[in-house]
């Protein structure tokens, strides 16, 4: 495989520096972006992962997710649907060039009067980029820019060193690609060495950089990775479990067991028959990405259903 991209590149579709969305997401695997993010759940609960550290969302809850920093949502058992803002570093950084070093600490905001503040700015700014005035952009930006000031007066805050964030940077991309490769090589071997040679180090350093971004060793991963592929083809075909294995990069049926019993106490053909699907018995960081994007018009509908009273 060449070499991949970078960060995920975050499509402004509608703005050239803020996109709104809505999305459902079932699995998104540890990745960060240059974007700083911030959203709101408005319905089901899902776990974030944010540097190797798991917080429930239940709705109603605004999470942050800073430049560069390492994340991965996974559903617990819930329909879920969030309202994100992902907000390029170029919005602000013209304006206070630290705050492309900023660093939010408190990431999940509950209750409190600053919780209120930024629930309402953030409603309002979705409505002004779901709406259909001509300077909606100017809007948008200037609600952003006042949930900064926000966080910055009223909440922990730091601003790192131009050093640690290049750093983190650096590290980003390097993750990012590792987790690319092994999404597009899992069906076949890959090797430790495989992903250390595409990233031109040590083996030793691989492992241990990988481990201590994600939290666990990268063949734990590369197992996930073929489990949840697993796991969607049970879901979704009539493959049989040799052909699910070929698919999924499992080297027979027995390892594919294995698995399933570790993860779910039962075995693959026992997952496949049963009329309530079985939840984790581990939990443990997701290694696939399966989520929804709302389409833009429907987005639009959907966001006046459940804030139309308070706009």
């Amino acid at each position: 495989m060449g070499k991949k991209s970078e960060f995920e590149i975050v499509q402004h579709t509608n703005m050239s520096l803020l996109e709104v969305f809505l999305v459902e997401i079932s699995s998104r695997s540890p990745h960060g972006h240059e974007d700083l993010e911030i959203g709101i759940l408005l319905k089901g609960s899902i776990a974030l992962f944010l540097d190797q550290r798991r917080r429930a969302l239940h709705p109603g809850d605004i999470y942050i997710i800073n430049r560069c920093q390492v994340h991965s949502f996974l559903n617990v058992g819930q329909d879920n649907l969030l309202l994100a803002f992902q907000v390029h570093r170029d919005l602000y950084r013209k304006i206070h060039p630290k705050l492309d070093y900023l660093k939010v600490e408190e990431n999940v905001i509950r209750s409190g009067a600053l919780y209120e503040s930024i629930r309402r700015s953030l409603v309002a700014c979705a409505g002004a980029f779901f709406s259909q005035d001509e300077y909606r952009e100017l809007k948008c930006a200037s609600i952003i820019l006042d949930v900064f000031h926000q966080l910055l007066t009223s909440s922990r805050c730091t601003i790192s060193s131009e050093q640690a964030t290049a750093a983190a940077q650096n590290n980003i991309l390097r993750l990012n690609r590792m987790t690319a490769y092994i999404s597009e090589h899992h069906a076949g071997r890959i090797s430790l060495e495989d992903i250390a040679n595409e990233e031109h180090i040590s083996p030793y350093h691989a492992s241990h950089f990988f481990t201590g971004m994600v939290g666990i060793s990268l063949q734990e991963y590369i197992n996930l990775t073929r489990f949840e592929h697993a796991m969607r083809l049970l879901d979704s075909t009539n493959l049989s479990l040799l052909d699910v294995c070929m698919e999924s990069g499992f080297s027979s049926t027995r390892y594919l067991n294995r698995m399933f019993v570790k993860m779910l106490g039962c075995t693959a053909k026992e997952y496949r028959g049963a009329e309530k699907k079985p939840s984790p018995i581990v939990t443990s960081i997701p290694a696939g990405n399966v989520e929804r994007r709302i389409p833009f018009i429907q987005s639009q509908k959907i966001f006046s259903e459940y804030f139309g009273k308070e706009q």
